[in-house]
């Protein structure tokens, strides 16, 4: 007797058979898809809390920093102020003269910027991969902080190139750097007590009205930038405990 074969070579397959393949093939291949965006959506959670704890931390460091600059300007700002009355005050004696050079070689040329954490914030932008985190708000708030972290930087170096130099520039006309040899920012408040009679190396009026003016301009920009750094530290908190809830970082 002859077994006939149904898939025996030259067998014609049904409709049936035609369809039943293709949707296996479209199953598999669907579920290949699922699969493939399943793991890259883990993978894309995974980098974008990675980036929410670097980003934490750099906040914490910028937190930091703020605080640190904004009592250094504050102080800086106050001492400022105090030159620029103690130049008013005419006519000069001992006591005044030692204030004057005290201020001066304390203050005067001293740094109080903020060096900011922006590792993740550049990455985040200069990658595209701002993309990863899903909350807007958050997005959003990471922008803004990056845009007046900008801003703050360049108002630090409008006080310093317009107003810094060009103090340090007029100081070098009227104060002698003779009685400042011995002293460093550090060991300046020995000024105060020193024996040797200090004198400036001018009494031209105007001169030292046009330091006052300068100094009293910069002061201004300083206190500019205390405040906004104030505002900054405020956002970095907001930021840092948003984060810290959303994402669970400790």
């Amino acid at each position: 007797m002859e077994v006939h074969h149904p898939h025996h070579a030259g067998h014609n397959k049904n409709w049936k058979e035609y369809i039943t393949e293709f949707f296996m093939l479209f199953f598999a291949i669907t579920l290949g898809f699922f699969a493939e965006n399943i793991r890259e959506i883990y993978i894309e959670s995974h980098r974008e809390k990675e980036y929410m704890q670097t980003m934490v931390q750099d906040l914490k460091e910028d937190t930091s920093r703020i605080n640190e600059s904004i009592a250094l300007s504050s102080v800086k700002a106050n001492a400022m102020d105090s030159l620029i009355r103690n130049i008013y005050a005419k006519p000069y004696n001992d006591s005044s003269m030692r204030v004057m050079y005290y201020l001066y070689r304390k203050y005067m040329a001293a740094g109080t910027d903020v060096s900011f954490s922006q590792r993740t914030i550049n990455q985040l932008i200069n990658s595209g991969n701002l993309r990863l985190i899903k909350d807007i708000s958050i997005s959003d708030s990471i922008v803004l902080y990056d845009i007046n972290t900008q801003k703050i930087l360049n108002q630090y170096i409008i006080y310093h190139d317009q107003y810094q130099q060009k103090a340090r520039e007029i100081s070098n006309r009227i104060f002698d750097s003779y009685y400042l040899l011995n002293y460093t920012r550090q060991t300046a408040n020995d000024l105060l007590n020193t024996k040797v009679k200090l004198k400036l190396m001018t009494d031209d009026e105007k001169l030292l009205k046009q330091y006052a003016n300068v100094v009293y301009g910069g002061k201004g920009v300083l206190n500019a930038y205390v405040n906004m750094l104030k505002a900054q530290k405020l956002r970095a908190k907001n930021i840092i405990e948003i984060l810290t809830r959303e994402y669970g970082i400790e």
